[in-house]
């Protein structure tokens, strides 16, 4: 499996930059990666409830 983007670092990482531009840059990757892929947090309950019932 290859490598799986996760946002919420790249987020907080320009969060703490505190460079208006990259903060812009990456609010709108979030936005599109959202639009395009859905709420990832739900997803990762999904996960891991089939994960849980596997594992039972």
């Amino acid at each position: 499996m290859g490598f799986v983007p996760l946002y919420a670092v790249g987020i907080r990482e320009a969060l703490a930059s505190n460079d208006l531009t990259k903060m812009k840059a990456i609010a709108e990757q979030a936005k599109k990666t959202i639009k395009e892929h859905g709420d990832i947090s739900a997803a990762l309950i999904e996960l891991s409830e089939a994960i849980e019932k596997l594992e039972k």
